[in-house]
């Protein structure tokens, strides 16, 4: 199930806002960083993302130039607000691959997502996992010298000639003969000016076997990126031709093509002078529009404390309340960097609008801060509305972290802030300090923190705790603990631990225990009895009538814990499947009635226990498709369940992505009630340009309930269009 979409908000300057803005994906975004460095031969991207993730599995097109990396979003404190999906751009110097990565949802789990690799030419990669849980490392094979800051090419610098590859084996005459039809066919999609659809069937060529017409091919397809206006992948290909090709008027024309294509060369900096400067932007301005359904978890509900609550299978997906939405969102990165320093600026910001109830529409300021690192001196300093990034902070907040190398391995932090999300009318502050170490012993770093928050004047959470991450070759790991003294009770007992074989076996094990919502003085106000006429919008109101002894047993009474436990395998079984298993554990505690977020409470679950299997497949018809197929069985206290999904992504020419999928349900309880529940839905993207996306979802949910004392059946639907704009 994906984020919820219930979006609610409009006013009158709704449409000047969004053709302002040209538009926006819904939502703050989850990927907050991406870092480009060099390691030996290779180049490693770090993917940092706002929130804890557990890497699951990666997969590569045949064709080398598209790959998908899978995870989940671990159990967190942060309301997330999912987008559709997000985009970053890294063009790196005239010899490295442009890279085109995309953070969006991966199949019906609300918490399951996927990074899309689209890299301008052929680039094997691995992923990994990384200390602390907060990212995920793509290691881009033999591109260390391109990717890592290596020099433009330019008139001087073009590739020199290389030795002459091996002789080409004789193709098959049935791979030959689809060859030339291929090529046959892009020669009049160019003629044509049908640039793309050219691209998609040099891409498929390429991909066969070598034959007569390779060389050809390679050559045309640089031709037309070019001709389509993107030149950075254009040099690229030309690269590619000259690497293959080093020979003859073909590799003339592609040095002459890289002559007009290069930059200019790099500025020489003199002995002295000062250091090379860089500035870039990324970011990206969207828009899209809600219909039918909403979802069962609104943006309420994923704003609230309870946003991190775990979402069960047998759970519906979508409600039977009517929305029109419109999301417009803007982020906006921009940074400056030096030999000795590094200054970002971070804008994400959405405005909801409800078109059916207009008293609803509202802004949400995700993220507006300012990053300094000075290296010389080891100081860093954020400075405004961020997301946590450890030290016991457990939601987003308005405020400040400092921090100070004091030792090569050791530094010290300061942080001070207010949560963001009001409650009610109290006011909330908290300030804390941490000590990390990165190498207590060899790939064993970690930190110890002490943080206190207040409301009303008195201690709403003193949270003490520590985090450990251990890094040990294709074995990375993370833990997490954490203990109010205040409260006297246990907020977050965590473990996770990912190992990658050499064969790209990929085996992942979490365990995470924590309270729901998190154990502060606050939940008093939260947890209110629904049936009294006032309810109380400040602490002062509640201790009026009650002691602070008794709110706090109140609080350790009503506060609900959840428990996740996974053990998964998964394991390449030829060059186009993989096969992957697990085993998971979910209890949820009762949960007391909130108004408008959970109005009738929730019981609790007992041990729900699953197992699947998973069947994931590559390029069976094509140079850029993947399969996800997934059957799984439930045992609950009261019910048994079966689910099976079908996910699959295909691109076809001219820049569209499909993406069907499938959900199948089954149900049956202890007292006799049968439930079935069918799921299919449809995702399209089509690239208009190489910056401009448009994107739309159909999602339909056929419900059947059959008992002793319940018949009923439901049919609903959800479904949203937009573009996205990437800076």
């Amino acid at each position: 199930m994906k984020a919820a979409m219930k979006i609610k908000k409009k006013g009158p300057r709704l449409l000047a806002l969004h053709l302002a803005l040209l538009a926006a994906a819904a939502q703050a975004q989850l990927v907050d960083d991406v870092e480009i460095r060099r390691e030996g031969e290779d180049a490693v991207l770090q993917v940092r993302f706002v929130t804890p993730v557990q890497l699951l599995r990666s997969l590569s097109a045949r064709s080398g130039d598209l790959g998908q990396v899978y995870y989940d979003l671990l159990p967190t404190r942060e309301p997330l607000n999912l987008a559709i999906s997000s985009e970053r751009r890294l063009p790196a110097g005239a010899r490295s691959p442009l890279l085109i990565l995309t953070d969006e949802a991966a199949g019906g789990a609300e918490r399951s997502r996927k990074l899309v690799l689209r890299f301008s030419a052929n680039t094997p990669f691995v992923a990994r996992s990384t200390q602390g849980g907060r990212s995920i490392e793509l290691v881009l094979r033999g591109q260390g010298a391109a990717l890592a800051g290596a020099g433009t090419p330019t008139a001087a610098t073009l590739p020199a000639p290389a030795p002459l590859p091996a002789p080409m084996p004789a193709p098959d005459s049935q791979a030959q003969g689809k060859a030339e039809a291929l090529l046959a066919a892009a020669r009049r999609a160019m003629e044509a000016g049908e640039h793309q659809q050219a691209i998609n069937q040099l891409d498929e060529l390429l991909a066969l076997p070598p034959s007569t017409a390779t060389q050809e091919a390679q050559e045309l397809i640089a031709q037309a990126r070019w001709r389509q206006g993107d030149p950075e992948r254009a040099r690229a290909e030309y690269e590619l031709y000259l690497r293959l090709y080093p020979q003859g008027a073909g590799a003339e024309r592609a040095r002459e093509a890289l002559l007009t294509l290069a930059p200019p060369a790099p500025q020489v900096v003199e002995a002295g002078a000062q250091p090379a400067v860089s500035t870039t932007l990324s970011g990206s301005l969207a828009s899209f529009y809600y219909g039918g359904q909403s979802k069962i978890r609104t943006q309420d509900f994923q704003d609230s404390p309870l946003s991190g609550l775990p979402e069960l299978v047998s759970d519906a997906t979508l409600s039977n309340t009517d929305q029109k939405q419109l999301i417009s969102s803007v982020d906006i990165n921009w940074r400056r960097r030096d030999a000795d320093s590094d200054l970002r600026l971070v804008l994400r910001d959405s405005y909801s609008a409800d078109l059916l109830r207009s008293t609803k529409s509202k802004n949400k300021l995700s993220a507006l801060y300012a990053d300094y690192r000075l290296q010389s001196q080891g100081l860093s300093l954020r400075l405004g509305r961020q997301s946590p990034t450890g030290a016991g902070v457990m939601g987003r907040f308005d405020g400040a972290q400092l921090g100070y190398r004091f030792s090569p391995k050791w530094r010290v932090n300061a942080v001070a802030g207010r949560p963001s999300d009001s409650l009610l009318q109290s006011q909330r502050h908290f300030y804390g300090a941490s000590l990390d170490a990165d190498e207590l012993a060899k790939g064993l770093g970690g930190s110890v923190y002490l943080i206190e928050q207040r409301i009303d004047g008195e201690i709403d959470r003193r949270g003490v705790g520590s985090e450990l991450r251990f890094l040990a070759g294709n074995l990375s790991a993370s833990g997490m603990l954490d203990y109010d003294s205040q409260l006297r009770g246990l907020n977050i007992a965590s473990l996770q631990a990912t190992w990658i074989s050499e064969e790209n076996m990929v085996v992942n094990a979490l365990y995470d225990r924590r309270s729901t919502p998190m154990l502060i003085l606050g939940n008093s106000l939260f947890f209110q009895n629904p049936v009294l006429g006032v309810q109380a919008s400040r602490l002062a109101e509640l201790l009026a009538s009650q002691s602070l002894a008794l709110l706090r047993q109140q609080v350790r009474d009503t506060t609900a814990y959840s428990t996740q436990a996974m053990l998964s395998v998964t394991r390449p079984i030829s060059t186009n499947w993989q096969l992957g298993a697990d085993l998971r554990l979910t209890n949820v505690g009762a949960l007391l009635p909130v108004p408008d977020i959970l109005p009738n409470g929730q019981p609790g679950t007992g041990n729900i226990w699953s197992s699947g299997l998973q069947l994931i497949g590559t390029n069976l018809y094509s140079a850029r498709d993947t399969h996800v197929l997934v059957l799984s069985l439930l045992k609950g206290l009261s019910y048994t369940g079966k689910l099976l999904s079908y996910n699959n992504s295909s691109s076809i020419g001219g820049g569209w992505q499909l993406e069907p999928a499938l959900r199948y349900y089954l149900q049956n309880d202890s007292n006799g009630t049968r439930s079935q529940r069918w799921a299919p839905g449809l995702r399209v993207t089509y690239r208009a340009s190489s910056k401009l996306a448009l994107e739309s979802e159909l999602s339909m949910e056929f419900s059947d309930i059959s008992g002793p004392n319940r018949n009923e059946s439901s049919n609903r639907s959800f479904w949203y269009f937009g573009l996205r704009y990437d800076l």
